[in-house]
């Protein structure tokens, strides 16, 4: 799962042409985005920049689903393969649609290991790592200030079984500046951006499995550390990648209380990456398609009930471009070679039980109050 959207960027960027289905008639649906603000909520998705370009029927329904957008092009070694200026030329675009369209912005992400750019390792010592770490974050908040809805400050930095003792997942951050690079970039993004929310993202976090109830237990001890050395975080990243295989560890009473312990902290609550691994579901689509609707409702049922979770957003719109579908980790493949149906639209961007499981999550979602930054510094 960890590199998903590097291969997800690849296989986006690579994407063939399909005649548009633009002029065939599609069943109107009331909008994510506009149900969810009638409950004080924000939606939003990851939407594919190329396939906004090649493809007028998925322009038509992430526009008119939408009201965030998060894109593939954010990543470090996106912006600055060489350690020359950075390149915002593509999410400036982005950007751009995205405000046409009425929509809100999210930066994701500013240091993930991942995606750091391969000459960040050849960097001679930990002052010319913090050096280019700072003067990244620097530069990619100033160009975007007051402009973003959040940013993704961190993204996946805990490994369970990594043989540390804190946990820390290995990659070059660390291995160059040590632990605190994760202090010294959100210090950094606040410095150069004060209004979005300050975001750490993570994934594997959601059931009650041995692993995932230690990565909760790692993820607290990362917050109060922030919160004791006065570094800020306004928010935790859910990425909510529900295997349908898992669901049998889902416990409605144990994540609320789980959720409950982060609001505690004063921090807000984002479901960052929401979709349904749905291997070992039933091949029949009608059949399939009801499990993972369920697998969405229940999910969601307990998750907006939580007055620190404020925005939902789904790791795609329609199943034409999931990374579930296109990168290939033995885990997403089902068995019987069928296709997966991980989204509220099909690939002909038509909506499926899933949309309709997710329009009733949120109407009967709990109003929400107006969203507030958690803290300053």
């Amino acid at each position: 799962m960890i590199s998903r959207r590097a291969l997800l960027l690849a296989a986006s960027a690579g994407a063939v042409c399909r005649p548009s289905l633009a002029a065939l008639p599609l069943e109107p649906t009331p909008g994510l985005g506009k149900v969810a603000a009638e409950r004080g909520l924000l939606y939003g998705s990851y939407i594919d920049p190329w396939e906004l370009k090649q493809e007028a029927d998925y322009e038509a329904v992430c526009a008119h689903e939408c009201a965030l957008m998060v894109t593939a092009r954010m990543d470090w070694d996106h912006l600055q393969p060489t350690p020359g200026a950075h390149d915002f030329t593509g999410v400036d675009a982005d950007y751009d649609w995205a405000t046409t369209n009425g929509m809100q912005f999210r930066g994701h992400t500013l240091v993930y290991g991942e995606r750091a750019p391969k000459w960040y390792a050849d960097l001679p010592n930990r002052g010319a790592a913090v050096k280019a770490l700072e003067q990244h974050v620097t530069e990619t908040c100033r160009h975007f200030a007051g402009r973003m809805q959040s940013w993704d400050v961190v993204n996946e930095a805990i490994l369970i079984g990594s043989e540390r003792p804190d946990n820390l997942r290995p990659q070059v951050f660390l291995d160059k500046i040590g632990p605190d690079y994760l202090d010294i970039a959100y210090h950094t993004a606040r410095a150069n951006d004060p209004k979005p929310l300050l975001v750490y993202n993570e994934f594997g976090i959601e059931m009650e499995k041995p692993d995932q109830l230690e990565k909760r237990r790692v993820l607290f001890d990362l917050v109060d550390g922030f919160k004791k050395r006065g570094t800020p975080l306004d928010a935790i990243g859910l990425q909510s990648h529900l295997f349908y295989e898992d669901m049998q560890y889902f416990d409605e009473k144990a994540f609320s209380r789980f959720l409950d312990e982060i609001a505690a902290r004063g921090l807000q609550i984002m479901l960052t990456e929401l979709d349904c691994v749905d291997n070992g579901a039933p091949s029949a689509i009608p059949a399939r398609d009801a499990a993972v609707a369920s697998i969405y409702r229940r999910y969601l049922d307990v998750a907006l009930a939580n007055q620190a979770v404020k925005t939902v957003i789904t790791w795609g719109v329609s199943d034409r471009m999931s990374w579930i579908i296109s990168v290939g980790d033995p885990r997403t493949k089902r068995p019987d070679g069928l296709r997966p149906r991980p989204l509220p639209f099909d690939t002909e961007d038509r909506p499926k039980p899933v949309y309709w499981a997710m329009i009733d999550a949120l109407r009967h979602a709990p109003q929400h109050a107006a969203i507030h930054r958690a803290s300053r510094s």
